[in-house]
């Protein structure tokens, strides 16, 4: 009987074409505008930090030439160390490093440098190697009379830490969506449809059923839990095929994220729904709820450039847990265990 009934509130989901645009296409159209709008960068520039070891008239020569290119942006004065560190931390694209006998080995045709660049980003580093190329066979044709240039460039990869901080604001919004269309479908739908359903008799008609009302619930928080999964593919699908992000997905670990998600949200959705005896009066309740969590939430920025009030508010809102893992499963992929303290809070 709850099988039966779960399949018969898909259907009847399946055939609202309102419902079906506000829970699944609705999201995936707010992610792709929001995105579309705040992810995009206005100009594309090379964040590049140039390494000097030696001084000439060839290397000031080279500086002034990088420095004049739009596509490149450099910063002088790091040593190679910190400046490899912030490439790990995403902070810069590459390094560039002229070694100190740089000018002496363009005559004896032994000249080399190094790239260091982010492994996740292999097009920079030819881009910057071309750059340097180009200019440095100008400057060597011009200053030294050379032909050809007599360069060779190493490129060495480094790896970059997996951080939220380090993600593109695409990659860290996702989450945040996705927790936004969970609560919608959870508060709204659950929460309005139950009194909609007592404002249209079908609760009276079903209590002469032998369905039981434990049943009936079920079937609710069954439905929450299939538009989760349903939700977090398009949403996820739209952030890799439209954005180009790559997630770190366990499947198994974010279907039992969403469907906890699904679930918490649907509960409070019972509760909104027997609160409120109408479907208006239930959508007022729902307001109380929904965007206390929206805005509160680090749901569109993070939580360290929320005020300390705000910070300490949402902490007490389960949407905060459910965004958090959320961002630490699919941009760390870190493999959640049932007794960390996010999973305690929707449990």
């Amino acid at each position: 009987m709850l099988a039966r009934f779960a399949i018969y509130r898909m259907k009847m989901f399946f055939r609202d074409k309102l419902a079906l645009f506000w829970t699944i296409a609705f999201p995936a159209l707010f992610v792709f505008i929001f995105c579309g709008i705040l992810g995009r960068s206005e100009e594309f520039k090379l964040n590049v930090a140039l390494v000097t070891q030696g001084s000439g008239p060839v290397i000031d020569q080279l500086i002034q030439g990088l420095e004049k290119r739009e596509i490149l942006k450099i910063k002088q004065g790091l040593g190679l160390e910190e400046a490899k560190e912030k490439v790990e931390k995403g902070r810069l694209d590459a390094v560039l490093v002229i070694p100190q006998d740089f000018s002496t080995s363009l005559f004896t045709g032994g000249a080399s440098l190094t790239v260091y660049y982010d492994k996740t980003r292999t097009q920079n580093a030819q881009i910057v190697s071309s750059v340097f190329q180009q200019l440095a066979l100008q400057i060597s044709k011009k200053t030294l009379g050379l032909k050809k240039l007599p360069i060779e460039i190493d490129l060495k990869g480094i790896a970059r830490k997996k951080s939220i901080e380090n993600a593109s604001y695409v990659a860290f919004f996702i989450p945040g969506a996705l927790t936004m269309a969970l609560m919608t479908a959870g508060l709204f739908g659950v929460g309005a449809g139950i009194p909609r359903e007592r404002e249209k008799g079908l609760l009276r008609k079903l209590a002469t059923t032998p369905l039981r009302k434990l049943h009936h619930g079920l079937a609710f928080i069954f439905q929450s839990a299939i538009i989760a999964l349903l939700q977090a593919a398009i949403i996820i699908s739209v952030g890799a095929l439209a954005f180009r992000v790559s997630f770190l997905i366990e499947p198994l670990e974010l279907v039992i994220i969403l469907a906890l998600g699904g679930i918490t949200f649907a509960s409070l959705g019972f509760l909104v729904g027997s609160i409120a005896k109408t479907a208006n009066a239930a959508e007022g309740v729902v307001n109380i709820f929904y965007f206390p969590m929206l805005f509160l939430s680090p749901i569109f920025f993070p939580s360290s450039l929320l005020p300390l009030v705000v910070h300490l508010v949402s902490r007490g809102l389960p949407s905060t847990y459910l965004v958090n893992i959320l961002r630490k499963s699919l941009i760390l992929s870190r493999v959640f265990y049932f007794f960390s303290f996010p999973l305690k809070i929707l449990l």
